[in-house]
């Protein structure tokens, strides 16, 4: 009997974008060379604007607050605010993350967890809805947290509390898996397993198998 058999009260959650997905930033340049604009300036400028109390567009963003529209429009004006002239209907986030597609191994890993009676979960800050494969995501994961649906954003410990009462376990019987340290570091105050998830998916995987008990690599 494996160790998720006869102890079945563990969970495993999950990021979306950046673990269980190509690089959003990638995704990103592609576009943004398409428009002339350097690699990366689109993130820099919005992360810039969304210092302070409340997160600014981003964290409006991602806990659903700010319409997806409104969410483009405030990033065309930082553009041409930085000396570039994009046109309104090629500043969406339908374009900037065309090419953010499901990919990887820690996808097998979270059905050869959930195969062995663990909950699987998804934990992730949303820039829209319209980026998720819902088909493909209940497929995999018995329970599914996004940030624009329930008014959270990580690091917000609600987010994670929120994610543990639905996954029906503790956080010390739970691990998260994220590829921003910061996530990674609040989760793991609160008692989750918290692996930061650096691209190396060997290295992720055997922080996964190490707390469940069994060997959870893809086969």
């Amino acid at each position: 009997m494996s160790g998720a058999s006869s102890d079945p009260g563990r969970a495993v959650l999950f990021d979306y974008g950046g673990v269980l997905t190509d690089d959003i930033r990638a995704s990103f340049a592609v576009h943004e060379h398409e428009l002339s604009i350097p690699p990366g300036r689109c993130v820099e400028l919005l992360v810039a604007d969304s210092r302070g109390p409340g997160g600014g567009p981003i964290g409006g963003l991602e806990r659903g607050e700010l319409a997806v529209e409104d969410f483009e429009a405030r990033l065309r004006e930082l553009l041409v605010a930085d000396g570039h002239a994009p046109a309104a209907e090629d500043v969406t986030l339908e374009r900037f993350l065309a090419r953010l597609r499901p990919t990887g191994g820690l996808w097998e890993v979270a059905a050869r967890a959930r195969a062995e009676g663990v909950t699987t979960g998804l934990l992730s800050n949303s820039w829209g809805l319209a980026m998720y494969p819902r088909e493909r995501l209940d497929a995999y994961f018995d329970v599914q947290v996004i940030s624009g649906e329930v008014g959270l954003r990580k690091p917000q410990p609600g987010i994670f509390r929120l994610a543990l009462e639905r996954a029906g376990v503790p956080a010390r019987r739970c691990a998260f898996v994220d590829d921003l340290a910061r996530n990674v570091e609040v989760a793991r105050d609160l008692g989750l397993f918290a692996v930061h998830h650096t691209g190396d998916e060997t290295a992720t995987t055997r922080s996964l198998s190490s707390f469940l008990g069994f060997d959870v690599h893809a086969a």
